[in-house]
């Protein structure tokens, strides 16, 4: 049955060494939906640069990723292990640019 529901977009910010780490924190945001989202009317779309960003020119990469989902996340999840990423031009890395 359809329902009516706000969605957020999830932005997972992580470095490249822990795409098992995303995989869980995608599974537990469809668990979080299947159970509670009809009734809180609620959406939680997780959303990476793994999965939601495509190759475009004219700008850095972590710009485009940027431009393509960061500026359009309303919630960010961020995980890390032994790294924090590869530096860009501001920051420590594009994880850490994201936060």
């Amino acid at each position: 049955m359809s329902y009516k529901a706000t969605v957020f977009n999830v932005m997972i910010a992580s470095p490249g060494d822990v795409a098992s780490e995303r995989s869980i924190v995608r599974e537990v945001i469809a668990e979080w939906n299947a159970v509670h989202s009809a009734a809180r009317g609620i959406v939680l779309l997780p959303t990476g640069w793994e999965s939601h960003s495509s190759p475009e020119m004219g700008n850095t990469p972590q710009s485009i990723i940027n431009d393509q989902i960061l500026d359009k996340g309303d919630l960010l999840i961020g995980v890390f292990w032994t790294r924090i990423g590869t530096q860009t031009e501001d920051y420590a890395s594009g994880t850490v640019e994201e936060i």
